[in-house]
């Protein structure tokens, strides 16, 4: 077991069998999408629109999420995709919408034409939900009763997708260095002590897995925004990192997170760092990342994401 908390990098290897869940050197916990990212082509008051269909992602993929019925991707949403993409051709990389269209933009079309690997899908949520672990849940509409619908909305959908699908979770603002579907199942961890949902790695109907669908359906917690995603791996969610460290123009420090071989992903926290702007010719971490790990992203950009 090694903990790092000068360079905020956590690593506990798993174990086989049932038990076996943390692995891999991950940082910060999620997001939640937010209009104040900027989006790929502005505004556009003509825009066209994809429309997106419906299908089966193949077992063991690499699904990202936007659930919050967006149709369109900030730039930092795009970076994620696009190093999800980079790092595990050519395992399909499955992003899954809640909205039935996504807005035609040229970042998009490069993204599609580059790296075949992307695939952009619309979820119905009825038929995921329905026959499930969550089904009386999602009858009765338990997430209404919560201080963030959306988000333990997402929560559910996240867990559903591994029972039913297994493979690599990722949130949209994980930006991922090294390929993760050879580990074995995992997770990784926020700190020396919470486990992190935003970062996740396991086989189709996994045990761990279920008992997570079974917790979320009889302990559903809306007060508690971590309750029912990091909580259903380690109770509960007290302590946030320092996300500020991305955004320092730290040569050193860059440094440290990229080259270390034990650093798989970076997330990001965008819930936080959302306001702060990534120069992407500066020494920052994020900024550093963005261009070797999402470069048609950072390259459409222009100075900032």
């Amino acid at each position: 077991m090694r903990f790092s908390r000068q360079r905020g990098l956590y690593m506990v290897l798993a174990a086989g069998g049932w038990t076996c869940f943390l692995v891999l050197c991950l940082v910060y916990p999620r997001q939640i999408p937010n209009n104040l990212d900027r989006y790929g082509d502005g505004e556009d008051p003509s825009p066209s629109y994809l429309n997106l269909r419906e299908y089966e992602p193949p077992l063991n993929a690499v699904m990202l999420l936007e659930g919050y019925n967006n149709t369109r991707l900030t730039l930092r949403m795009y970076c994620a995709l696009e190093s999800a993409a980079r790092a595990h051709h050519p395992t399909p990389v499955v992003l899954f919408m809640t909205a039935k269209k996504l807005k035609e933009t040229r970042l998009l079309e490069s993204l599609k034409k580059d790296l075949i690997n992307i695939q952009i899908v619309h979820l119905d949520v009825n038929k995921l939900f329905d026959k499930s672990p969550l089904a009386d849940w999602f009858t009765q509409r338990r997430w209404e009763e919560s201080n963030w619908p959306l988000s333990h909305f997402n929560d559910a959908i996240r867990w559903l997708l591994l029972w039913y699908y297994g493979g690599v979770y990722l949130d949209l603002d994980v930006v991922v260095k090294r390929p993760l579907t050879e580990l074995p199942n995992c997770t990784g961890l926020e700190s020396g002590q919470w486990a992190s949902a935003g970062v996740l790695k396991f086989t189709p109907a996994h045990p761990l897995i279920r008992e997570c669908l079974d917790h979320f359906a009889a302990h559903f917690d809306g007060r508690v925004w971590g309750a029912n995603g990091p909580k259903l791996l380690t109770r509960v969610l007290t302590k946030r990192w320092d996300w500020k460290l991305y955004m320092q123009d730290d040569a050193l420090l860059s440094d440290l997170l990229l080259q270390d071989p034990d650093v798989y992903v970076l997330h990001m926290w965008n819930l936080h760092s959302r306001q702060l702007p990534v120069r992407l010719h500066s020494e920052q971490p994020y900024a550093r990342a963005a261009r070797h790990l999402c470069p048609l992203t950072a390259a459409h950009s222009g100075s900032e994401m």
